[in-house]
């Protein structure tokens, strides 16, 4: 009979091989061929043949794939669209926090739980980033963004730069501006940009959100928009501040969407959704602050920002807050 503890072991393995099968193309290569010849697949990437069988079995012990041993073939299982849709979660949690995972108890005795100490891998977090936010979060950012007229946006914490160009693939008189803190994305998003060939229309700028202040490069910025870094900001005092300087960087600011993930309060008896039980886990390790959806409506306010609305996002327990320079609030900085 197989046990709990059975399970959470199986399921590690599980993991691991759902973000490295995405990492190595396998589950895009799945996904579009349908049948896959895996020693052929294998010479073709140079990879070794007997790993990469190794990992497919371990799909197919979850049902993500099918395996044909007399052909030597693998095609998508029964529940392949679960871990193609959610193989970002995947990567972010194995990659992105594989440090801390891995060396959990020597970095807790350390008491280096910041940031640094846990060695998170921002090129790792940015690519799982525009990974699930192509499924998750771009249908309902672009309904958003269709919205108001606009030429010019501003992508904070920009990460692989995916959202920007996205923007300006669609809109040829599009311009935007990137800031981004992590050197490794942006190493990535200027690699993005320069493939893309959009370094005329798309730049980014290697600056800290928390202590943002006024760039030529912001000038004729009309909308901004955040994602997932809010909570970074926090304690509130600090996050407070963060607001207001956000206000007094772009001077033409017409518009903030900002979107992150809320504390989803979860009773210890009740099973969580994918990404809420990575996502507190690791914040609450570091010792970070997830704020509620009523402590961020009340800190706008304070911060001199009209809040007019939430949409809900397809990630558990997050969401795009719409949000105005308040016409009484250029004093806000001071």
């Amino acid at each position: 009979m197989i046990n709990e503890s059975t399970r959470v072991f199986n399921a590690a393995i599980g993991a691991s091989s759902v973000a490295a099968a995405f990492e190595l193309g396998l589950l895009d290569a799945l996904h579009e061929q349908g049948s896959l010849d895996i020693e052929a697949w294998c010479t073709e990437h140079d990879m070794a043949h007997w790993s990469i069988r190794s990992i497919l079995q371990v799909l197919a012990r979850h049902g993500f794939v099918e395996m044909d041993d007399a052909r030597a073939t693998a095609k998508p299982g029964p529940r392949f669209d679960e871990a193609f849709a959610d193989k970002g979660y995947f990567l972010w949690l194995m990659r992105g926090y594989g440090n801390l995972l891995q060396n959990l108890a020597s970095i807790v005795k350390e008491h280096d739980t910041t940031t640094d100490g846990i060695g998170r891998d921002g090129k790792y977090i940015a690519m799982a980033g525009r990974d699930y936010g192509a499924h998750f979060v771009d249908p309902h950012f672009t309904k958003a963004m269709d919205e108001v007229p606009f030429k010019v946006a501003a992508d904070l914490g920009c990460g692989s730069a995916e959202r920007l160009l996205g923007l300006a693939r669609a809109r040829p008189d599009f311009r935007g501006v990137g800031v981004e803190v992590n050197k490794g994305a942006v190493d990535l998003a200027r690699r993005n940009i320069k493939a893309a060939g959009m370094e005329d229309r798309v730049q980014v700028v290697h600056f800290d959100v928390k202590n943002l202040v006024y760039q030529p490069e912001f000038e004729d910025v009309e909308v901004l928009f955040c994602f997932f870094m809010g909570h970074d900001l926090w304690p509130r005092p600090n996050c407070l501040r963060a607001f207001k300087s956000i206000r007094q960087a772009f001077p033409n600011l017409k518009r903030f969407l900002f979107s992150d993930t809320y504390r989803s309060d979860l009773p210890l008896d009740q099973e969580m959704p994918i990404f809420t039980l990575g996502f507190e886990f690791t914040h609450d390790l570091m010792g970070q602050y997830i704020p509620s959806v009523a402590e961020w409506e009340d800190l706008f306010g304070e911060a001199g920002w009209d809040f007019r609305g939430k949409r809900d996002l397809s990630i558990p327990y997050s969401a795009i807050f719409d949000l105005r320079p308040a016409a009484n609030g250029s004093d806000a900085g001071d």
